[in-house]
Parts: structure tokens; C-alpha cells; sequence
């Protein structure tokens, strides 16, 4: 550098360094002073903490250096991070129409972030633009114009408020409790509880839907909301779509619920106007009929799904204690942790059983009990226990870690138990979604079943009618005595490869150990271990295959049986 140069560094201070992170504080800290929450000192000094600091923060754990900055905040505001970066959107015709990502203001080199170095020689001349770092920048991705997912927080927002617009257009707008009580149908996340281990509530959807222009905010301590033009096309475009998305309860029912429209079918559960014949044929029975409207559907859980804390402290009772409109009861079950009966209003000892059961599995005891042989003798229970749909409903548990077995091994099992066992697999990332899951699941129950009459009996199980709850446990007891068929199926039940409809479709064609060893009498070492292969089972006819053929022979020619 040349005698005669002067160097001069000009830096320019933001007034708000981290302006996305202190408007998410913000509007934490007024909800929590609003419902006058215990975290509002906390977040006060966090919120004041950061006002001072006078650096750009790159992420929610860099802040941890501040005061007030816990683990969970810290996580919180990284997920925001994440959530915002990954949907900033842009108009297609121009610029962006939101600010730059807070990462990409970091790195970016504007005239307001970075200190800028001025060479000036003795003739004024400009050595080094302060500009020119910005022709080395990348053009930024064009990224994907917001759309909230189907039953998202944002997405219930902008359905009931459009909803608002139609019923009243002259007065479109709606106060937050109306506006959150018109949006909670809408939604599978809650507008009032924080999802687990987070800040978040379907509310914090709010700010990203005014930040793209999809919605209006009217005021400050008592706003109103409203959507814009692009928010009322976007809420119909989410309505339109939403015809065709199933929800998980609308997956879980699809195949699922029997049909009521031929009564004949011998395979159904409910009818809804019984032939003459079927009732003829039952006359012998004690028949049980719940005429439409006359029931109700009651959730029942297994209270060895409780902990035997008292009510107050067990945390099974107080998930189920958040739906104040679900009813439900607590079991005994003989078999599965929730089932759903339909109860006459006019005599409560009356119980219908609903052909469905849930088998409830943390992803530790689903470890264990492979582990010791419980999950195939369950399986074989469920498939036993005369209800027609069977769900396996499992929870994540503690990141998957120490769960027993690898994951990718317990994965496997619920494959296996979906794809050759045929029963529902519904997987949850905690106790609080398992108890939202079964609360839509009685909801939806309630909805399909409240306009058909049921026909129920207390004897032997039929196909063509429901069972009473006392029957369904009797029959369901661990203790009832076992024929030799089903201590054979248990027995095949402990071999690797095989499944429950394997087990059933090979003792359909040999009921006992005898007759499949006499067989293999007559057969050589190598017919004997193809003999079963080509059994099928199950819905598509699959065979029952080689390996677990050969598995048997082996099993049962041991010199020691014979």
C-alpha cells in the first residue's frame, strides 16, 4: 500500500441484529403473559437478553450464550429457523416478497452486515469498491411458494377464516379465541398445548401466514384477523386438494369397515337390516339388537395400560383427561389395550363389542417382547380373538435408543406384521398423539356407526353379528383351555419367517404335530422339506415358501420327537 493511501473502516450497525429471533420471542412472551404462564420471566429475560446483544445470531443454539436461553428455547427457535427457511417463497414475476432467510442475511455481504474497507489514494480514486464482493454471490434457489400441509396449524387458519368470509363477507374477520375455536376442528395439531418437548402450539402458524400476505392482522391487544385476496385463493386450493387426502383415520377405515349394503356377505360385522334366514339361523341364540340412535360408542382402555398411580398423577388418565368430549372407560381387557364398545342408553349392561382393537407397543416393549417370544403369542391372540380389525400402535420411545433390539430389526417386525399378518400399523411419537389418535378413532367410530342398527350375541361367535362384551372377554381369557390345533399354531408361531396366516393355513390342511409327521413318514428328505411350500395363505395367496417348509421338516423329524 503506497504512503500517500488512507484506509478508513465504515461499519454500519444494525438496529435489530436478529430481528427473526426477538419477533418469535416477542410473540411467545405476549402469549405467555396473556395466559399468565409460569414461563414469562423467563422468556422476558431472554427477550431482553437478545435486544442487547448487538451481533447477528446464525442459530437458536447460539443463543444459549445469552441469559434466559434454555435447552428447549434454544431447540424452539432452531426449528423455526428450519420451518421458515425451508418455506420462504418469491414471487414468480420478481424478487422475493419476504425478507432473506437470517442465514442468508450471515452470509451474505450487504452494505448493512459487513464492515467495509474504503481505500482512498490522494487523487480520490476508488481502489476497492466496497460492492464488488456481491458479483461473487450465488443467485439464490427459487424455493417453493408456501402451502401449509393438510390438518396443519396454518392450514385450519386459513380454512376457517375463509369459511368466515363466506358466511359473512361484510364482516370477514375473527378475534384469536373465535378464530381458534372455529380452527381446532380443522386441525390435528392443538391451538393450546405446546407439542411435546417445544413452544409450539397450531397457533404459531400465525405469524408465517401474516408474513406472507395470506393473512391480515388487525390491531395489537385485541386483533382481528382476516384473509387477504392471495389468502382466500390459497384457502380454496387447499380445500379443493383436501377432497383427495385421506386422513389416517380415513386410511385406517377404508378397507376397514365392513360394508352394509349387501346383508348376505357372511363376512360382515354390522347389518344393517338382517335377512330372515340369519336371524332363523340364530334363533337358538340369545341375540342382542341396538336399533340406531339408541347406543353410543365408549372407548374402553386396558387398565394395565394405567401405571396404578392415583387418577390425578397417572399419565394414561390425564392424555384421555385433555378430550373432555371423548367417552371411555376403564377394563380389564383379556385381550389388546383398547377396544370400543356400543352401549344401549336405556340399559348400560347392554354392550356390543365394535370389530375393532388396538395393541399399544412403546418401541421398547415391542423390543422385549420379540426378544421373548410375547410378540408372536400376542399376535396370534389378536388374530383369535374374533375382531375383525386389528391395530398395532406404536410409540417412539426415547429417540429409539436402548429400545433392545436394532431398530431397523423392530422396523422389520412391523412390516412383517402389516404386510403378512394383515393388521394395521399406526406409529406415534408419543403417549400424548397415541391418545389423540384414539380419541379421532372413537370420533370416527361414533360417526359411522350412529346411523345403523346392530345385531349382537352372547353365545358363540358368528360372523354375522357382534359380539356382547362378556362374551368377547370369556372367550378372549389367557386361561381357557387351548386344542391341540392352537398349541400347535403356537408352537409354529416361535419359528423365524412365519406368521400368523402361515400358521393357520398349514394347521387348515394338517390340525395336529401326528398328522404332519405321519405324512413326512411317507415322503423322503427332500419331499418332506418341500411338502408345505406351496400352501397358500392369506388374502393374496402367497406361499407359505421354502424356508419356513424346511424350518418345520427339520422341527418335527428330530429323532427325538419321533
Amino acid at each position: 500500500m503506497s504512503e500517500g493511501t488512507n484506509t478508513k473502516r465504515i461499519t454500519f450497525k444494525q438496529t435489530k441484529p436478529n430481528p427473526l429471533f426477538q419477533s418469535w420471542l416477542q410473540e411467545l412472551y405476549d402469549e405467555s403473559v396473556e395466559k399468565n404462564s409460569k414461563l414469562k420471566d423467563m422468556l422476558k429475560q431472554a427477550l431482553e437478553s437478545l435486544s442487547r446483544y448487538p451481533l447477528p445470531l446464525q442459530s437458536g443454539s447460539d443463543c444459549a450464550i445469552l441469559q434466559g436461553f434454555g435447552k428447549k428455547l434454544c431447540l424452539f427457535l432452531d426449528k423455526k429457523l428450519e420451518v421458515y427457511n425451508d418455506n420462504q417463497a418469491i414471487d414468480s414475476n420478481g424478487p422475493a416478497i419476504v425478507p432473506p432467510s437470517l442465514s442468508q442475511q450471515l452470509n451474505s455481504s450487504s452494505e448493512a452486515e459487513l464492515p467495509i474497507i474504503v481505500r482512498e489514494s490522494n487523487n480520490n480514486q476508488v481502489v476497492n469498491k466496497t460492492n464488488s464482493v456481491k458479483h461473487k454471490q450465488k443467485s439464490p434457489k427459487r424455493p417453493k411458494a408456501y402451502k401449509p400441509s393438510h390438518r396443519s396449524g396454518g392450514y385450519a387458519l386459513l380454512v376457517a377464516l375463509f369459511y368466515q368470509y363466506q358466511e359473512n363477507q361484510s364482516s370477514p374477520s375473527l378475534k384469536r379465541e373465535e378464530l381458534i375455536l372455529k380452527a381446532q376442528p380443522f386441525s390435528e395439531e392443538s391451538f393450546t398445548r405446546p407439542k411435546p418437548e417445544s413452544y409450539y402450539t397450531a397457533w404459531s402458524n400465525m405469524t408465517r401466514l401474516i408474513s406472507k400476505g395470506l393473512v391480515n392482522k388487525i390491531g395489537s391487544r385485541k386483533a382481528e384477523f382476516s384473509l387477504t385476496t392471495e389468502g382466500i385463493l390459497l384457502a380454496q386450493e387447499l380445500l379443493e386438494d383436501s377432497k383427495n387426502i385421506p386422513s389416517v383415520n380415513d386410511i385406517i377405515f377404508k378397507d376397514a369397515l365392513p360394508s352394509t349394503s349387501t346383508a348376505s356377505n357372511s363376512s360382515e360385522m354390522v347389518v344393517d337390516t338382517p335377512q330372515l334366514s340369519q336371524v332363523s339361523e340364530a334363533s337358538s341364540q340369545s341375540l342382542v339388537e341396538l336399533e340406531a340412535g339408541t347406543f353410543e360408542v365408549i372407548l374402553l382402555i386396558d387398565k394395565m395400560e394405567t401405571s396404578g398411580l392415583s387418577n390425578k398423577n397417572d399419565p394414561t388418565v390425564a392424555q384421555f383427561k385433555k378430550f373432555p368430549d371423548l367417552k371411555h372407560e376403564y377394563r380389564h381387557l383379556k385381550v389388546g389395550d383398547f377396544t370400543w364398545v356400543a352401549r344401549s342408553k336405556a340399559n348400560k349392561d347392554i354392550e356390543l363389542v365394535l370389530p375393532f382393537i388396538v395393541e399399544r407397543k412403546r418401541m421398547d416393549d415391542l423390543g422385549a417382547s420379540i426378544k421373548d417370544g410375547r410378540f408372536h403369542e400376542q399376535k396370534f391372540r389378536l388374530r383369535k380373538c374374533g375382531l375383525k380389525n386389528v391395530i398395532y400402535l406404536v410409540e417412539h420411545y426415547g429417540g429409539n435408543k436402548h429400545v433392545g433390539l436394532p431398530l431397523p430389526s423392530l422396523m422389520q417386525a412391523l412390516a412383517n406384521t402389516r404386510v403378512h399378518d394383515g393388521f394395521k400399523v399406526h406409529v406415534t411419537d408419543s403417549l400424548t398423539n397415541s391418545a389423540r389418535f384414539l380419541a379421532m378413532m372413537t370420533k370416527r367410530l361414533t360417526i359411522e356407526y350412529k346411523d345403523q342398527d346392530l345385531i349382537g350375541t352372547a353365545s358363540e361367535t358368528n360372523e354375522n353379528f357382534l359380539m356382547t362384551f362378556n362374551h368377547f372377554n370369556k372367550t378372549s381369557a389367557k386361561s381357557k383351555t387351548l386344542t391341540i390345533t392352537d398349541t400347535f399354531i403356537k408352537i409354529l408361531l416361535q419359528l423365524k419367517g412365519m406368521s400368523v396366516e402361515k400358521a393357520l393355513a398349514i394347521t387348515k390342511t394338517y390340525s395336529t404335530p401326528k398328522e404332519l409327521m405321519e405324512t413326512y413318514k411317507c415322503c423322503d428328505k427332500k419331499e418332506g422339506e418341500m411338502l408345505l411350500t406351496n400352501l397358500k395363505h392369506g388374502d393374496l395367496n402367497r406361499n407359505v415358501g421354502p424356508t419356513v417348509s424346511k424350518a418345520i421338516y427339520q422341527l418335527l423329524t428330530i429323532k427325538d420327537l419321533q
